[in-house]
């Protein structure tokens, strides 16, 4: 996958290179590549480490998603190559039919800089089914992903090669969520091996540069899956990191989607 920047701040991908089709990733995602795929995750985050001691809130056991109805029938799973090994996140349609929501930890590693190909986005995912599957033109995210390796820049946004099919795509707003309840959606390995989307419902809190949800739990796989608000249309956040805190809670933790949130998505209407 090739890279490039702009002055703008942002980094704009093309996936796979110049040498695969949409075709040729199809192929290249065999049902068995696809089962031995491991969840993303991020370099020095999860539920083992990063203790907090402010939260001793128990996990909140998700429940199977309804995928004929909104927000999940914008939500699928994402497969990935980086660093020669394959892996699995989520995403969601996003905005317009050919753009997709997904972590920028799904796109490029922040410690080595090194950026990801083969995607393929599998809506409403089941197994080895899917409604639609959907393939990368070109990805973008903010270059201060990998300068500033912190999960306030954890967003990326994708330009299909395919319309979706989905009735609906996801908005989002760059008002202050704090207080509402929303719901998170994802493919957590934790539960039937990742192949089902799950989901939690809870309510927005803060720490530092972070939205997060107290007691929620959508373990690795789950990266990349939107946060929505209870119109079941509008996008907050999306899954960066979960915390395990020294008290034995947990909580998940997204980037704010800010001015500089919404910087990055007028730049992917340029590219459209």
């Amino acid at each position: 996958m090739t890279g490039s920047k702009n002055g703008g701040g942002f980094i704009q991908m093309q996936p796979g290179g110049i040498d695969k089709s949409p075709h040729d990733i199809r192929e290249y995602w065999t049902p068995e590549r696809k089962k031995a795929a491991v969840p993303a995750h991020r370099y020095g985050k999860g539920f083992d480490i990063m203790p907090d001691a402010s939260n001793a809130a128990p996990a909140t056991d998700p429940k199977e998603a309804d995928m004929s109805r909104m927000p999940f029938i914008t939500c699928g799973k994402l497969f990935f190559t980086l660093d020669g090994v394959d892996y699995v996140g989520s995403g969601n349609i996003f905005m317009r039919n050919n753009l997709l929501l997904t972590a920028a930890h799904c796109v490029q590693e922040d410690i080595t800089g090194n950026l990801a190909e083969n995607f393929v986005f599998e809506r409403c995912y089941t197994g080895e089914l899917s409604t639609e599957d959907l393939t990368f033109k070109t990805v973008a995210l903010k270059e201060n992903w990998y300068t500033e390796k912190d999960n306030k820049w954890d967003y990326a946004i994708a330009i299909l090669n395919q319309n979706s099919t989905v009735a609906k795509p996801l908005k989002y707003t760059t008002e202050s969520p704090l207080g509402k309840s929303a719901t998170v959606m994802g493919y957590p390995i934790d539960y039937y091996d990742g192949a089902q989307m799950m989901f939690i419902n809870g309510t927005i809190t803060e720490k530092v540069d972070y939205w997060t949800m107290i007691g929620g739990k959508l373990s690795n796989g789950a990266s990349g899956g939107a946060w929505v608000l209870d119109d079941n249309e509008t996008a907050i956040g999306l899954s960066s990191f979960g915390v395990k805190t020294a008290k034995g809670g947990v909580y998940m933790g997204s980037p704010k989607f800010d001015e500089e949130f919404d910087k990055l998505y007028q730049y992917v209407l340029t590219l459209i």
